[in-house]
C-alpha cells in the first residue's frame, strides 16, 4: 500500500497507515526469526521428508528473510528512492500469502 500509493488516494496523506506498517515490520522482524527457529526445532524430524508442508514452509522462511532485508532496505531509503527493493518487497508480500495459505491446507 505505501508503495502504490498512487493508486490508494487515502493512503498518500495518512501517518497512520504508515506507522502500522513501520510497526508491523518491527514486530515482523522480531517475531518471525524466533517462531521460525522454534518451528524448525520443533518439528526437525519431518523436514527429512519433502512434502508440500514442508515446501511452503522453506518457502515462508525464505520470502520472510527477503521481506525483512527488503523492508529495512526500504525504511532506510525510502521507497520512493529505489525500485528494485520496493517491487521485490510487494512480490514476497503476496508470495508470503500464497505460501500461507497452502501451509495451512496442506495435509500435515
Amino acid at each position: 500500500m505505501l508503495a502504490y500509493s498512487e493508486l490508494l488516494p487515502w493512503v498518500k496523506e495518512s501517518s497512520a497507515t504508515s506507522l502500522l506498517h513501520i510497526w508491523a515490520g518491527v514486530f515482523f522482524i522480531v517475531i518471525f526469526p524466533m517462531y521460525a527457529w522454534d518451528h524448525i526445532r520443533g518439528h526437525a524430524d519431518r523436514l527429512r521428508n519433502i512434502t508440500l508442508v514442508t515446501a511452503s514452509g522453506i518457502l515462508q522462511f525464505f520470502t520472510g528473510l527477503g521481506l525483512i532485508i527488503s523492508g529495512i532496505i526500504l525504511f532506510l531509503y525510502g521507497a520512493d528512492a529505489l525500485d528494485l527493493p520496493r517491487e521485490i518487497h510487494l512480490v514476497l508480500t503476496f508470495v508470503l500469502a500464497v505460501s500461507l495459505i497452502m501451509h495451512k491446507i496442506s495435509r500435515k
